[in-house]
């Protein structure tokens, strides 16, 4: 069976094998392997889960050497898949400005910003 090196931060390198591996790809608009493509994998030795980022070659390596792929189209969608939805859901507010920044920066140099603030 093929054997995959791999380093854990905490031990150092170490063998696996390809159903220990787990590859996340996101294609790129020309269809390589893209920005947030990741391999994983449960460090054997001090059970820590190492996430990696994975470019083309790295890609390439493990999928000859067996390792599934997970493929996602873009990146948007894997972080839907991967982050909880925010507890108040979605705002209908403006976007927050560089002059909404600045006047806050402003607000705060002042000894009474939180009265100000409540007066709002």
């Amino acid at each position: 069976m093929t054997r995959i090196r791999a380093n854990c931060p905490g031990c150092g390198e170490v063998d696996l094998r390809p159903p220990d591996v787990t590859l996340r790809i996101v294609r790129a608009d020309d269809g390589l392997v893209g920005e947030g493509s990741t391999y994983r994998f449960l460090c054997p030795d001090c059970d820590e889960l190492v996430t990696k980022p994975a470019d083309e070659r790295i890609a390439q390596l493990l999928t000859t050497g067996g390792v599934p792929i997970e493929e996602f189209g873009d990146i948007d969608r894997l972080l839907e898949l991967l982050l909880p939805p925010h507890p108040e859901g979605t705002i209908d507010a403006p976007a927050f400005t560089d002059d909404d920044l600045l006047d806050m920066q402003n607000l705060l140099k002042g000894d009474d910003w939180f009265e100000q603030l409540l007066a709002t």
